[in-house]
C-alpha cells in the first residue's frame, strides 16, 4: 500500500514537473522508478527537450548534429511506443525530432499519427498535452511552408490556420500555468522556436496573402497584449518585424491608423501614433531600448549562442532605424545613432 503510494506521488510530481517544463528534475525521479515503457518515454523526452533546449530544431546548423546525437534518443522513444499507451505525446515528440533531422517526411508521418490519437484531456488547465498540439501545428505549418511545390493563396491559408492554432493552444497554456497556484512558471521563459515561429509566421504570411491591414492589426494586438512572462522574449522580435512591415510595405495610401477604442482603459494617457512614420520611429525606438537593456553581456562560452543573437538583434535595430532616418533626411539623428552605436561597441566588447 505505502508502495502504491508513493509511486502515485512520484508520478504526480513528474506530471507537475512537465508541465512546468522542468526536465532535469524529471531525470532525478525516473531514477526512483522501475524501468519501464512510461519511464523509457519520460527519460526520452527530457532528453530531448533539453537538447533542443541548446539546438533548436529550425536551425539548419544543427542538422548533422542532430542526426548524430538524437539516435539514441529516437530509440529510447521508439521503444517507450511499444505498448502504445502515449502514442500522442510520442508522436509529437518524434515529429520535433525527425524535423531536427531534415527528415521530412518521416516528421510528417508522426504529425499525421499524432493528429489522430489528441488526447481528449488537452483543454484541461494546463495541460502537458496542449502545448505539444501547440508545438505540433506550428511544425506541420512550418512543414508545409517548408516543402510545398508552390505557396498559392491557398497553401498559404493553410499554413496560416496552422499556426493560428499554435498561438491560440500556447497563450492558453502558457496563461494557465503562471495564473495557477500550483506550478512553477521558473522554466517558462526558456525560448521555444516553434512557438515563438508560430507568432512571428501568422503576420508575415497575412502580409504575403495581401491581407495587410490584417497583419497591422496582428502585429499591434501582439504587442499591446503579449503580457504573459513566457512570450515576453519575443517580444522584440515582434517589434522589429512590425517597424520592418511599416518601412517595406506600408505608406501613408494603405496605412491603417489606430482606433483610440483599441487602446481601452489607456487611450487618454497614452501617445498614439498618428500615421506610419510616427508608429516606427515608436516601434525602433522601443526596440532599441529593449535591444540595449537585454543586451547579453556575459562572455561565458555556454552564452555564446544568446551573446550573439542579441547582439545581432541590436545591430540590426540600430540598421532599420538608420535607414528610416535616412529616408526622412534627418541625418543630425543618423548621426546621434552612430555615436549611440560606438557606445553599444564598448559595451558589448
Amino acid at each position: 500500500m505505502t508502495s502504491s503510494i508513493n509511486r502515485h506521488r512520484i508520478d504526480s510530481e513528474i506530471e507537475k514537473y512537465r508541465i512546468e517544463l522542468n526536465w532535469t528534475k524529471i531525470q532525478d525521479k525516473i531514477k526512483q522508478i522501475k524501468i519501464n515503457e512510461y519511464t523509457k518515454f519520460l527519460d526520452g523526452e527530457a532528453q530531448l527537450e533539453l537538447y533542443l533546449q541548446q539546438h533548436s530544431l529550425i536551425d539548419d546548423k544543427n542538422i548533422q548534429q542532430a542526426r548524430e546525437q538524437l539516435r539514441t534518443v529516437e530509440r529510447t522513444l521508439n521503444e517507450a511506443n511499444s505498448d502504445k499507451k502515449n502514442p500522442f505525446d510520442v508522436q509529437c515528440l518524434l515529429s520535433k525530432l525527425f524535423y531536427s533531422q531534415a527528415r521530412y517526411d518521416d516528421c510528417n508521418s508522426s504529425i499525421a499519427k499524432a493528429l489522430i490519437n489528441v488526447p481528449k484531456d488537452t483543454k484541461d488547465n494546463p495541460n502537458r498535452s496542449s502545448l505539444l498540439l501547440a508545438e505540433l501545428f506550428s511544425l506541420k505549418g512550418l512543414l508545409v511552408e517548408k516543402t510545398a511545390p508552390t505557396l498559392d493563396k491557398s497553401t498559404l491559408n493553410e499554413i496560416i490556420q496552422y499556426f493560428e492554432n499554435s498561438v491560440k493552444l500556447s497563450q492558453k497554456y502558457y496563461t494557465d500555468v503562471e495564473k495557477s497556484h500550483h506550478y512553477s512558471s521558473e522554466n517558462l521563459d526558456i525560448e521555444n522556436p516553434l512557438i515563438e515561429l508560430a507568432f512571428q509566421r501568422v503576420p508575415l504570411l497575412q502580409a504575403k496573402n495581401g491581407n495587410l491591414s490584417t497583419a497591422i492589426e496582428i502585429f499591434r494586438s501582439y504587442i499591446q497584449n503579449v503580457h504573459i512572462k513566457s512570450l515576453e522574449t519575443m517580444r522584440q522580435t515582434l517589434i522589429k518585424q512590425f517597424a520592418q512591415l511599416l518601412i517595406k510595405c506600408v505608406c501613408k495610401a494603405n496605412y491603417s491608423p489606430i482606433k483610440q477604442e483599441q487602446m481601452g482603459d489607456h487611450k487618454h494617457s497614452m501617445y498614439i501614433p498618428r500615421d506610419s512614420n510616427e508608429e516606427t520611429i515608436l516601434l525602433l525606438l522601443l526596440a532599441e531600448t529593449s535591444a540595449l537593456n537585454e543586451a547579453v553581456l556575459d562572455w561565458q562560452p555556454q552564452y555564446e549562442e544568446q551573446r550573439e543573437r542579441s547582439h545581432h538583434q541590436a545591430y540590426t535595430i540600430l540598421a532599420l532605424l538608420a535607414i528610416f532616418l535616412a529616408r526622412k533626411q534627418a541625418y543630425n539623428l543618423i548621426a546621434d545613432l552612430f555615436i549611440g552605436t560606438n557606445r553599444l561597441k564598448i559595451r558589448l566588447v
